[in-house]
C-alpha cells in the first residue's frame, strides 16, 4: 500500500514512538515488537515497489509496505471493511443484541500480570455465561450465536478490561427444528448474567491461582485477597436495546472488531515533551474534549493495550462457531423462511479495488498525466531506500 501521510501539523503514533520511544525501559518483548512494527510501516524498512506510468510521461512514484499488526493505526481500514463485507453473509432477519461484560476494578492488576491467562478466562465465563442463561427454558430456552470481542483501554487509555458481545435475538431449540425468538426490546436478565458472570470467572480465576497459571501474588497483593474483595461488588453487566437493522449490525461490528486504543486522528499535537489527544467524556455526554500528558505517559498507556502474540481478541461461539457456521445459518435462516444467501464467485479485490469501490478514488491512476496506469517495475527490499524516490514528489 502506498505510504501513509499525516495529515500536516497533525503527529502520528509512530512519530511520538520515533520521537520518545528511547525513552522507554521495562518492556516486554511483544512491547518491542509492536513499536517496532509501527515505526517502520510504510517506510523504507519494511521494503516496497516502484511504481511508473505507462503511458510514458516518466511519472514515477515509491510505495513502502505496510506493517499489517493489528495494533497499527495505519493498517486496520480495509481490513476492517473486507471482515465486514464477509460476515454480512452471517446475519439474521432478526434483532441483535449488543452485551458488554466488565472486569472490575480490583482484578486490573492480576490481569496485567497474567494476561494471556485471564484474558482466555474471561473469554470463557463469557461464553458460558450467555450460553447457559440462554439454554435455560425460564429464560429464552434456546441454543444461541454469539461474536465477542476484547477491548481493554478508555477513550483516555486506561486500562479497562471488557468484552462487547453481539448476540441474534433468539436461537435454536434443543433439537434445533424450531426457531425461539427473544422478546422485541429484551433478550435476558442483566441481573441474571451479572451474577453467572461472577461466579463463573472469579471460580476459573481461583481455579488458575491453585493450579500455579496465576501468581498468588501480583504487586505485592495478595490474589485471593483480591478474589474475595471483587466478590463482594456487584457485577455489572450492560445490554444495550435492539440494532435497527442489519446494517447497523454490520457497521457497529466493524467499528468494534478493528478498533485499536488510539486512531491517528484522536492525536491532536506533540509539541516537546507532551502529546494532546481527543476523547469523547462519558461522564459529561460524551462531549468531546482533549486531554494532554508527558510523551511517556502517553506511550506507556498505549502500550498496556498490546495483547499477547497470537492471542485471538475476536471470537465465535455457538451458531456462529466457525466450524459450524455455514450449516447452521442456514437452518436457522430456512426456520425463518428467508432464502439463504449465495457466496460471491468472484476473485477477491485487490486493495486498489476496494478502495476504488469504496471512495471512488483510483489510485491506479496516473496522478500526472491522467491517461495512463501505474505499473510496478522494481521491488525495493527492506531497509533501502530507492535512488528514484525524489522523483515521486515531482508535479
Amino acid at each position: 500500500m502506498p505510504a501513509g501521510v499525516a495529515q500536516e501539523g497533525r503527529p502520528e503514533l509512530a512519530d511520538i514512538f520515533r520521537t520518545h520511544g528511547d525513552r522507554l525501559s521495562g518492556l516486554t518483548a511483544e512491547q518491542r515488537r509492536v513499536i517496532a512494527a509501527l515505526t517502520s510501516c510504510r517506510t523504507a524498512a519494511l521494503g516496497g515497489h516502484l511504481r511508473e506510468c505507462d503511458c510514458g510521461c516518466g511519472y514515477t512514484e515509491i510505495s513502502y509496505n505496510s506493517c499489517r499488526d493489528r495494533h497499527c493505526p495505519k493498517c486496520q481500514g480495509l481490513e476492517r471493511v473486507r471482515w465486514q463485507e464477509a460476515r454480512a453473509e452471517d446475519l439474521l432477519p432478526v434483532p441483535y443484541f449488543h452485551l458488554v461484560f466488565t472486569v472490575p476494578d480490583s482484578l486490573h492488576e492480576v490481569f496485567l500480570a497474567h494476561p494471556r491467562v485471564t484474558y482466555g478466562l474471561l473469554f470463557a465465563a463469557v461464553e458460558q455465561t450467555v450460553r447457559e442463561v440462554a439454554a435455560n427454558p425460564r429464560n429464552l430456552g434456546a441454543q444461541i450465536g454469539m461474536t465477542a470481542v476484547l477491548h481493554t483501554w478508555t477513550q483516555t487509555l486506561l486500562y479497562h478490561p471488557h468484552l462487547h458481545c453481539i448476540v441474534p435475538g433468539g436461537g435454536l431449540d434443543r433439537s434445533g427444528s424450531r426457531w425461539v425468538p427473544a422478546r422485541e426490546n429484551f433478550f435476558l436478565a442483566v441481573c441474571i448474567l451479572s451474577t453467572v458472570f461472577r461466579g463463573k470467572l472469579l471460580g476459573a480465576l481461583e481455579s488458575a491461582v491453585a493450579s500455579g497459571r496465576i501468581a498468588s501474588s501480583v504487586g505485592g497483593a495478595d490474589v485471593s485477597r483480591l478474589l474475595r474483595k471483587a466478590t463482594r461488588h456487584k457485577w455489572v453487566v450492560y445490554c444495550k436495546r435492539p440494532f435497527a437493522g442489519p446494517e447497523q449490525v454490520l457497521a457497529y461490528l466493524g467499528r468494534y472488531t478493528h478498533r485499536i486504543a488510539i486512531s491517528n486522528e484522536r492525536i491532536v499535537a506533540m509539541e516537546g515533551d507532551a502529546v494532546t489527544f481527543s476523547y469523547k467524556d462519558r461522564a459529561d455526554g460524551d462531549r468531546r474534549k482533549t486531554m494532554t500528558l508527558p510523551a511517556e505517559a502517553f506511550l506507556r498507556r498505549f502500550l498496556l493495550h498490546v495483547l499477547p502474540r497470537g492471542f485471538v481478541r475476536l471470537r465465535h461461539y455457538g451458531l456462529l462457531a466457525n466450524s459450524v457456521r455455514r450449516q447452521r445459518i442456514a437452518r436457522c435462516r430456512s426456520l425463518l423462511g428467508v432464502p439463504g444467501k449465495t457466496a460471491p464467485s468472484a476473485p477477491p479485490e485487490s486493495w486498489e479495488e476496494l478502495l476504488l469501490r469504496l471512495t471512488g478514488k483510483d489510485v491506479t491512476r496516473c496522478p500526472r498525466c491522467g491517461e495512463g496506469r501505474l505499473r510496478t517495475t522494481h521491488r525495493i527490499k527492506p531497509g533501502r531506500v530507492h535512488r528514484v524516490e525524489a522523483r515521486a514528489a515531482s508535479p
